[in-house]
This record gives structure tokens, C-alpha cells and sequence, in this order.
């Protein structure tokens, strides 16, 4: 007889604007308890009391950690797919190299904000792969989509398909490492600059 293997709990998702307002509160407190506790400390007691919530107000909307963290990273993928819309549409007409160089540096810029934060959330905090492969699905597109409608796709001699694996992980990785993987001697300014340089490079722009 096959084993039945255990759903995960569903998370109830909030729809009137105080209900949201509550899950931001949440994720907020959660995001203050973990760079001050790690995320082995994380625990809905020190959520709830750092979001100034009940604890039934937590698991009204997350019935487990596991829903927490995921729902963090949700929050932060939600952020960076609006983030590369904006630039599709705000260089739409752009040449391709102002295109990237905006891409990269916006990139770069919403993970510097909090860099202690996106270490601890690209190493320590548990989450699935549905958030990292939706984010690569869409800047996937993103670069498709500014390749395939400026003059670059005329040019021959390169394999798209081949391009559009390496520039979302080219430009993932480039983004993570600068905002909090750079060495002591380095700026966040000059670190962008050899991340656009790097990108454009390979592109041969």
C-alpha cells in the first residue's frame, strides 16, 4: 500500500485592507525577529509579540513557519517582478544597453537596501523553488522580450535560447554578490558598474 504523504497547510489569504495590513505587520516583525534571533528562533511568540498581534492572529494567516518563510520570500519575489516590469516598460524604447544597465542597477539596488536581510533569505531561511523559478521565468522573459524587439535579434551567430539560461542567472547572481557578497575594498557604486560591464560584455552590446 502506498503512504499518503502530508499536505501542507493552507495558507488563508488576506482580501479586505486591514487583513493585509496585519500580514505586513507580521512579515515585517518576522523579518525583525530573524536578523536578531536567526531563524532557528524564529517562533510565532516572538512574531506575534514584535508585531504587537495576537498569536491567533498569526496562524490565522500562517499556520506553520514553513508558510511564514515562504510567504517572505513571496513578498520579496512580488517586489523584484514589479521591479523588472517597471524597467520593461520605463526602456521600452531604450537601446539595449540602457535597458541593462537599468535592469542591473535596479536589481542590484532593491537587494542593497537590506543586505543582511537577502543573505539570510538566499542562505539560511527555508523556502520552496517555486518563488526562485518564477523569478527566473520572468526575467527570462524580460530579457526575450528586449532582445527579440530591438535590432540585436537580426544578428546572427548567437543561440537565444542558450542566452536567455545564462542572463537570469548571470544577472541573479551579479545582483546577490554585489549588494552583500562584495569584498571590503570594493563600492556598492563600482561593484554595479563591473556587474552592467559584465552583462554587456556577454551580450557583446
Amino acid at each position: 500500500m502506498r503512504r499518503r504523504t502530508k499536505a501542507a497547510p493552507v495558507r488563508r489569504q488576506p482580501r479586505q485592507r486591514r487583513a493585509m495590513e496585519t500580514v505586513d505587520a507580521v512579515l515585517d516583525a518576522v523579518v525583525r525577529v530573524l536578523k536578531k534571533r536567526g531563524v532557528d528562533g524564529v517562533t510565532t511568540n516572538r512574531i506575534a509579540e514584535a508585531a504587537g498581534v495576537s498569536i491567533g492572529s498569526v496562524y490565522q494567516y500562517f499556520p506553520d513557519k514553513r508558510a511564514i518563510f515562504t510567504a517572505l520570500h513571496d513578498r520579496h519575489v512580488d517586489a523584484i517582478r514589479r521591479l523588472i516590469d517597471d524597467r520593461l516598460v520605463a526602456y521600452a524604447a531604450a537601446p539595449l544597453d540602457e535597458f541593462v544597465r537599468a535592469l542591473v542597477e535596479a536589481l542590484i539596488d532593491a537587494h542593497a537596501t537590506d543586505p543582511e536581510l537577502y543573505e539570510l533569505m538566499a542562505t539560511t531561511v527555508p523556502h520552496g523553488v517555486e518563488g526562485a523559478r518564477a523569478l527566473d521565468v520572468r526575467l527570462r522573459a524580460a530579457f526575450k522580450l528586449a532582445l527579440t524587439s530591438r535590432a540585436w535579434a537580426r544578428r546572427g551567430g548567437r543561440d537565444l535560447d542558450r542566452m536567455l539560461f545564462v542572463l537570469p542567472n548571470m544577472v541573479e547572481a551579479l545582483s546577490h554578490g554585489a549588494a552583500y557578497r562584495r569584498p571590503p575594498g570594493l563600492s556598492l557604486a563600482a561593484a554595479k558598474e563591473e556587474a552592467v560591464r559584465a552583462v554587456l560584455a556577454y551580450l557583446r552590446v
